[in-house]
């Protein structure tokens, strides 16, 4: 069983993959992103995704639209991590890919930047947050994106998503235009060109778009690079490199220029 994420969704691949009782590994991925879910009989033992294990990874890929998938015979579980039952999971997935549709009308990406709305002097009553509402609560500050908030915390994007958009329908929070973050806290050009230059010197032409597939992996884009992101962008830049040597270089020189450029 394998396809594209684009004709069928998460839901109806777990439906299958339960109600045919499959054993092994179902695989999904899209881009440099890689979702894993172990089954037995037709019960999800197992999933793991980038920011972690458990049921957490079953939601990880719900927002995607597109993507792969293939459910491979071989495959044992190197521990169970879904307490679930595989009924119980498919109607969570399929509760949230409902409700991701109400979600995308207040939160439309992941660089959707938020702030604590000013209750007013009306709201003198107490106000109550679930404790995960508190942790993405915590997070806000008019900077950090909802894609930020997820990483940062390692919640799946779909959940984090889910948890602004209560807080933001109780009134809590307001959503505030990506393009408003401060000229000041984005990479200048001359930077990234710099970083852009300093790779094509060891990699050549491929340079360019190894970056860009970089930023993009890091859910931004080229001309709003947060400066916030960049040490993770020459981290990940740099691993693109196979000699150690030349990899150190690279970053080496990398950093000199940033902090040279006072954007560090």
């Amino acid at each position: 069983m394998q396809g594209n994420l684009s004709q069928i969704s998460l839901n109806d691949i777990l439906m299958l993959a339960t109600g045919g009782k499959k054993s092994g590994v179902l695989k999904l991925s899209r881009g440099k992103e890689t979702v894993e879910v172990y089954l037995v009989d037709g019960s999800i033992i197992h999933a793991t995704c980038p920011i972690g294990d458990g049921e957490k990874a079953l939601l990880y890929p719900v927002t995607w639209g597109e993507g792969n998938f293939a459910l491979l015979p071989a495959g044992t579980p190197p521990s169970a991590t879904i307490k679930k039952s595989s009924s119980e999971i498919l109607d969570e997935v399929k509760a949230m890919s409902r409700e991701w549709e109400n979600i995308l009308e207040v939160i439309p990406s992941g660089k959707t930047i938020l702030r604590i709305a000013d209750l007013g002097e009306e709201q003198n009553g107490p106000v109550t947050v679930p404790h995960v509402g508190w942790r993405v609560l915590s997070k806000i500050d008019g900077n950090r994106s909802v894609q930020e908030i997820a990483e940062t915390l390692r919640i799946p994007y779909a959940y984090t998503a889910k948890v602004i958009f209560n807080l933001q329908k109780s009134g809590l929070v307001e959503i505030v235009a990506p393009s408003s973050r401060p000229a000041t806290d984005l990479v200048p050009a001359p930077a990234m060109g710099r970083v852009v230059e300093l790779l094509t010197e060891i990699m050549g032409p491929m340079a360019s778009l190894v970056v860009r597939d970089q930023i993009e992996a890091l859910g931004e884009t080229q001309s709003q690079f947060p400066e916030s992101k960049l040490h993770d962008l020459i981290e990940h830049v740099a691993k693109e490199i196979g000699d150690v040597k030349l990899r150190q270089k690279f970053e080496d020189s990398a950093y000199q220029e940033i902090s040279t450029l006072k954007r560090f």
